[in-house]
């Protein structure tokens, strides 16, 4: 009896061979500066504080190897090495990259996501060296055998062990770079201790067009790497949760090292700003300093404000970070003591995105969230015609109409604060202010700055400076704000004098300031500005006799400048000949003359 076999054809959808995947990530995943940033961003998430690239040109010997197929990647390669150490998880992660294992974790940006497949536009068999293991990863599956797409040596096998030891050629790079970046012996490393507390991944130069990429990596792309890195150098460490050190080194074909940057990031604690309990955001404010160490040496202090929305206060918000497990926080820098031109500031995702127009803001802040960013990671999301409903971007949107506003508030309440205090120069609560002249061309932010001025009116928050004493503040409806129009410089000190000394609340304030006060204030009628009849008025009220001579014919002038002489009437500011003053009346025996051409003195 014949059994006859049924032929069937598999059926089921299928995930793309990973080489297929690779290839459409490395068209759609830019190649430049972005590479050492997902890096640095896979470092933060893993906790490290310190990350080191290296440029090395050296070649290595290839006598003794694992096998002869690795012989072509002994030459130049670019090294990332950060003081933190692969968890098993992370293993896991990094063989099925892009099919990211941290999706769960909101504060992680998809460690070893699409991410770290950009390094695939350097090379063609990144290798990793951390905790227990060192491991090579070969995605066209030609060194080790078909279907073997890598390697991993194990530092608890005695025979791995034997050849991470004695098989020279094979693992000389890492141990050149390995005694570069620790302080530790290699022997010792990889026999008694059996674990390293940190990584170190090389990403040999690719020379010769594969099946993954066509696209050849030379010294000279490794320095364009560097150079796009350092552009945005000082922007780099500002938001990162934990890496507070980044270097940049270069090693020549004869060994000598060179150290091309270094950027550090320090807090410091003793000044810190914790938010009130009673209000819908959990916010701190601190100063942060960023130091450049390269030919010449930078330091930057930026004040930085955290600004979380509390859950429960906004249900949209919560139930999309749920959703894309991301974090309701945005969190704004501003230069301290250096003006700096507004048409600058960047957006970040952690790190700065790419210094395009759209990722600039026209704010005098810089503004950092874990934004939904566009497939290749460059842009950030919009509510546009054709993603109307795209989580993400509408995620974007809410931070922008919910988040932003709040995190701007406090930084310029708390720079407030530190001005009465003297920690910050009382000018600069001013260059926090957005100027609306600077971005009516940009809607999305022009809308958000009007929607900070909005918040800081509506609560009446005291953000206008004294001209008496620029460290005390008052709000716009307590003050008395400078004349308008053209006014002698003699004018306006003798009015600033006069209204300083009996008690009035006259503010200083810039161009950028008034511009944003008379565009956003709610109810610009009941503000109080100096104008002629103000000034008489307060005249009448303090009297004139201890007023110094040239401050009264100053002020003569100007309240006669209105013409309404009418209202002089009273006002002992009539100046006679022999310099006294009396008051103008229209009584016939206070009838004063006056010389001129046809009737001299």
């Amino acid at each position: 009896m014949s059994t006859k076999k049924k032929t069937r054809t598999s059926f089921g959808a299928t995930a793309p061979p990973f080489i297929d995947y690779l290839k459409d990530n490395l068209r759609r995943y830019p190649d430049g500066g972005q590479i050492l940033k997902e890096l640095i961003q896979n470092a933060d998430d893993a906790q490290a504080t310190e990350v080191i690239f290296i440029h090395d040109e050296r070649r290595y010997g290839t006598e003794s190897l694992w096998t002869d197929e690795l012989g072509e990647y002994q030459g130049p390669a670019l090294y990332a090495y950060n003081n933190a150490a692969f968890t098993d998880e992370d293993w896991e992660g990094i063989q099925s990259a892009g099919r990211s294992v941290k999706r769960d974790d909101p504060n992680k940006v998809g460690r070893f996501g699409i991410g770290f497949n950009s390094v695939y536009h350097i090379t063609d068999v990144p290798c990793i060296f951390s905790s227990g293991s060192l491991g090579l990863m070969d995605p066209q599956e030609k060194i080790f055998g078909k279907r073997e797409g890598g390697f991993r040596w194990f530092l608890d096998d005695p025979e791995h062990q034997d050849a991470l030891t004695t098989m020279h050629d094979q693992f000389q790079p890492f141990r050149d770079i390995f005694s570069l970046v620790s302080r530790q012996e290699w022997a010792k490393v990889i026999k008694e201790d059996q674990q390293f507390d940190g990584t170190i991944f090389r990403f040999p130069l690719r020379s010769k067009a594969s099946d993954i990429s066509n696209n050849l990596y030379d010294s000279n792309r490794v320095v364009d790497l560097f150079e796009s890195f350092i552009a945005d150098a000082d922007l780099s460490l500002l938001f990162l949760k934990n890496v507070t050190s980044v270097s940049l080194i270069h090693v020549s074909v004869d060994g000598t090292v060179n150290t091309r940057l270094e950027v550090k990031s320090s807090i410091h604690t003793d000044v810190v700003l914790e938010s009130e309990d009673e209000s819908v955001v959990e916010a701190s404010t601190k100063f942060k300093s960023i130091t450049l160490t390269s030919e010449d040496h930078k330091e930057t202090k930026w004040l930085v404000t955290t600004c979380t929305m509390k859950e429960g206060k906004v249900e949209k918000l919560d139930s999309l970070a749920e959703n894309l497990k991301f974090f309701p926080q945005v969190d704004l820098a501003f230069p301290c003591g250096e003006k700096r031109d507004c048409q600058e500031s960047r957006l970040s995702c952690f790190l700065p995105l790419p210094n395009n127009e759209s990722n600039k803001t026209g704010l005098p802040v810089y503004v950092n969230a874990c934004f939904g960013l566009t497939d290749n990671r460059r842009h950030i999301k919009w509510q546009e015609e054709d993603q109307k409903h795209d989580e993400h971007a509408i995620w974007n949107e809410l931070l922008m109409k919910e988040v932003l506003p709040q995190a701007y508030l406090i930084i310029i309440q708390d720079a407030i604060k530190l001005a009465q205090e003297s920690i910050l120069p009382a000018p600069s609560v001013y260059d926090l202010w957005p100027d609306i002249s600077q971005i009516t061309h940009k809607d999305k932010w022009y809308a958000v700055a009007l929607d900070v001025l909005g918040h800081l009116f509506r609560e009446n928050v005291a953000v206008l400076s004294l001209t008496k004493d620029e460290r005390m503040f008052v709000t716009p409806s307590e003050a008395v704000f400078p004349c308008n129009g053209p006014t002698s410089p003699d004018t306006l000190a003798a009015i600033k004098r006069t209204l300083v000394s009996c008690g009035e609340n006259l503010v200083t304030l810039p161009d950028s300031v008034a511009r944003a006060i008379h565009e956003a204030y709610p109810h610009p009628n009941i503000l109080k500005h100096v104008t002629p009849t103000f000034v008489r008025d307060i005249l009448r009220r303090i009297g004139t006799h201890n007023m110094p001579k040239d401050d009264k014919l100053c002020l003569l002038e100007y309240i006669l400048s209105d013409e309404k002489y009418r209202d002089l009437e009273g006002l002992q500011m009539l100046p006679l000949n022999d310099g006294s003053f009396r008051s103008f009346s229209d009584r016939d025996e206070d009838t004063a003359l006056i010389d001129s051409h046809e009737f001299p003195r």
